[in-house]
């Protein structure tokens, strides 16, 4: 039986965590922020056929690197529960009396929602550096895909931290499937210059 109690409780405590650690913050943001100052300001003027607004490079760079950050944020988000597994908190809210998919689902929700907060701020600083949002209603489905997105990695990340006993051991295996994933998603370069089989495997 799900229990909102637990699962607020959880979200908060999520919440908690991530606000209170600054450098968490400012580190989750540094990398993306880095990749808009110096890749999509270096070539703002390289055309990308296709795309609206002024078919520019950072029309093209932004949702890739929102995208980037949630996927990074998220499957990292996994990370919380090896914490809490070497101080003995995962223990606790193990015996606790409620569901183990209360205890997932308050994990998620807390993670899906820093992962969102992070995205809209590197949206609201690409609009500032140059973005130009053409449909204002389209930001609530780019939400919506946000939101399915951090879901999805914050449960791949949740199985990986599952399965392993050290921090180290799980940041070797997520930054395994994360940076091919990412490299392949065409979130940097169009992938029409790929070589027609490695276009293949990034479908």
């Amino acid at each position: 039986m799900i229990n909102k109690t637990a699962i607020y409780v959880l979200w908060m405590r999520e919440m908690k965590r991530w606000w209170r650690a600054k450098s968490r913050i400012v580190g989750s943001l540094a990398m993306p922020l880095f990749f808009l100052a110096f890749l999509g300001m270096g070539f703002r003027k390289m055309p990308i056929p296709g795309l609206a607004g002024d078919g520019g490079y950072m029309q093209f760079l932004v949702p890739g690197i929102i995208g980037m950050n949630i996927l990074f944020s998220s499957t990292f988000g996994g990370l919380s529960v090896l914490w809490d597994r070497e101080f003995g908190f995962l223990k606790e809210i193990m015996v606790a009396p409620v569901s183990r998919v209360s205890i997932v689902l308050g994990r998620i929700a807390g993670g899906a929602t820093t992962a969102l907060i992070q995205a809209l701020l590197i949206l609201g600083i690409s609009y500032i550096m140059g973005f130009k949002i053409i449909n204002i209603s389209s930001i609530f489905l780019a939400i919506v895909f946000m939101i399915l997105i951090a879901v999805t990695f914050l449960g791949l990340g949740l199985v990986f931290a599952s399965k392993m006993r050290d921090i180290q051991g799980f940041s070797i295996v997520v930054n395994f499937v994360i940076f091919p994933l990412f490299f392949l998603s065409g979130a940097l370069y169009p992938l029409e210059n790929f070589p027609v089989w490695l276009r293949y495997i990034s479908k």
